[in-house]
């Protein structure tokens, strides 16, 4: 979608929006199994996404998101996309981030984020300014996901290269998340 590559627009207002549930129900509708989804990738331009850190935790949205601060230490990780399917790429991301943010009811939240949670975070977040995973990715670590499952083609050796390249890839780490990266 075009929108994809465009950075969305700020949301004005949010606590007297009526279209914010709906946008927040449809949202939760196509996070389905994922970790993360962004109103630009339902063709929305409007700077919201929704999102959780486990495959068992509640979701919970983002309005008007930032980063405050990113930690100095940087750590890769491998990332998929509902709008790049069935690829994977290891992406160097800030290990941890001072977020803030509005919920549906306006009130602002700030807080800092650790982990895979702040890895979904930053994901989403580049979504609203029309930046994809791919981006950010090291062009080398790009694989379709059936490589990782050890599916593809010579996937030992695939997945041999991918443990040079990315010495914390770990294919029970990926298999755990395939498909439902942020």
């Amino acid at each position: 979608h075009p929108l994809l590559r465009r950075v969305a627009t700020p949301v004005r207002g949010v606590a007297a929006r009526a279209d914010l549930p709906r946008l927040d129900a449809a949202l939760r509708s196509a996070l389905g199994e994922h970790y993360g989804v962004a109103a630009p990738q339902l063709g929305t331009s409007a700077r919201v996404f929704l999102l959780r850190a486990h495959a068992d935790d509640e979701p919970w949205i983002a309005i008007n998101p930032s980063i405050q601060r990113r930690s100095r230490e940087m750590v890769a990780g491998w990332e998929t996309c509902l709008s790049v399917p069935g690829y994977a790429a290891s992406v160097e991301r800030p290990a941890a981030v001072d977020v803030r943010y509005e919920r549906l009811d306006g009130t602002a939240v700030e807080r800092r984020l650790r982990g895979f949670e702040a890895r979904v975070f930053q994901h989403e977040l580049d979504h609203l300014d029309g930046i994809l995973f791919t981006d950010k990715a090291d062009p080398r670590s790009l694989v379709h996901e059936s490589y990782l499952l050890g599916d593809g083609p010579d996937s030992e050796a695939v997945c041999a290269s991918l443990r040079q390249l990315a010495p914390e890839y770990e294919e029970e780490e990926y298999e755990e998340s395939a498909g439902e990266g942020p």
